[in-house]
């Protein structure tokens, strides 16, 4: 790893964060592309190379990927259509071409287990599908990352002392915490075996959705409230509110699918992940 230089994008995020961490803490220089180089600096402390720019501007671009080894890919788009597309389609797509201008020796992204043409059924997974195609057709080496729901997600579901259960969600998950999947991105920089691979992250255990807001419930004394996705539909458009429709279009999108991935790749290339949800939580308190 000495001198690698690895760029994280969207490494401020509760997603990327995790792996700009672990890779300088296995030995990776790590640059950062940031907004905000100030507030990047702050999150994350020093030892960081930080780039002032966005996924928008490709001189930016230019700059942040001269230089290195390989870059990294976190970044969530949402809640339009158009946001969507720009974040997860044309950003991947810019990224990777110009990765593929430099010479970068690959680029790694964070995509979900419910990305394929059959399951293009949200702009959330069209646009990652596309960007996706983008990142293959660029001619740079690559891993996408297909992982299952991260622990690191419940939080969110939870407005002061409710937990909303959004949907009828009967598929059992495969539950990842940051940790094991950070530790499996800087793995994936060890070696030449993940190029060119789509790996499957799962975690070591499978509950449904409900089920571990259940588990969660009872190490923070919230309480699991059930919501249809039509529900929340209704009273977004009614409140206005782009967010709440957003998510019950993603939370139907996740009724319909569930798991079909095989983690076995993965897991042999990159090491098991190990973090029980119950261990999260207990790390949580």
């Amino acid at each position: 790893m000495e001198n690698k230089k690895i760029l994280v994008i969207g490494g401020t995020g509760m997603l990327g964060k995790p792996v700009a961490q672990q890779l300088k803490a296995e030995g990776f220089n790590v640059r950062l592309l940031a907004r905000n180089p100030d507030k990047a600096q702050k999150l994350l402390g020093d030892g960081y190379e930080i780039v002032k720019g966005d996924v928008d501007n490709v001189a930016a671009l230019r700059t942040a990927l001269t230089g290195v080894d390989g870059v990294h890919i976190s970044l969530k788009g949402g809640p339009s259509e158009a946001d969507f597309d720009r974040m997860d389609h044309l950003a991947t797509r810019d990224i990777a071409q110009t990765a593929k201008e430099l010479g970068v020796g690959r680029v790694t992204i964070l995509s979900a287990y419910a990305v394929s043409e059959e399951k293009a059924d949200t702009p959330e997974s069209s646009s990652k599908l596309k960007g996706e195609a983008a990142l293959k057709s660029s001619g740079v080496p690559y891993t996408i990352f297909r992982a299952s729901w991260f622990m690191e997600s419940l939080p969110m579901f939870v407005q002061g002392k409710s937990m909303s259960l959004i949907g009828d969600q009967i598929h059992a998950l495969h539950w990842i915490a940051v940790e094991d999947y950070a530790r499996m991105v800087s793995k994936s920089y060890q070696t030449g075996e993940t190029l060119n691979k789509e790996l499957y992250i799962f975690g070591p255990e499978a509950y449904t959705m409900g089920d571990a807001m259940k588990i969660y419930a009872d190490y923070t004394g919230v309480k699991v409230s059930p919501i249809s996705t039509k529900m929340l539909s209704i009273m977004g458009a009614l409140t206005f509110n782009t967010e709440w429709k957003s998510t019950a279009v993603l939370m139907k999108h996740y009724e319909n699918w569930g798991e079909d991935g095989s983690p076995d790749e993965a897991n042999r290339l990159l090491g098991v992940p190990k973090i029980t949800l119950k261990e999260w939580c207990e790390k949580k308190e």
